[in-house]
């Protein structure tokens, strides 16, 4: 009988032990879903940010591009109008067409982009 009262006595306290563990386990568990779920945010968040600068980049080297062909354009649409003059002057008259024409395209391409 004594046997038999050992026996159930050390399942019992093998069972609370698995009991505890796996407490500890189901715990932990928790806690590494929510570290894995933020730092699945975060790596979204990098990923994101990455890619808007990439992007910002590529206009940025776009504009550059497009900031000759203006450039070039207003020059010689200065000269065909006879508007020469100083430094200056040609440097400010070259300013206002081109603001001029960027804010047309502003204009045009934000209209553009809002269409379906």
């Amino acid at each position: 009988m004594k046997r038999v009262a050992r026996k159930v006595l050390d399942k019992t306290t093998v069972d609370d032990h698995i009991v505890r563990k796996a407490k500890s386990v189901s715990e932990r568990t928790t806690i590494d879903d929510r570290f894995l779920s933020a730092s699945k945010k975060l790596q979204h968040e990098i990923r994101k940010n990455i890619a808007t600068a990439v992007l910002a980049a590529f206009g940025f080297m776009i504009a550059l591009v497009w900031r000759d062909v203006v450039k070039e354009g207003v020059a010689k649409f200065i000269e065909y109008a006879n508007l020469n003059g100083d430094g200056y002057t040609f440097t400010v008259i070259t300013a206002v067409v081109t603001t001029i024409i960027c804010v047309m395209g502003i204009l045009y391409f934000s209209r553009w982009s809002e269409n379906k």
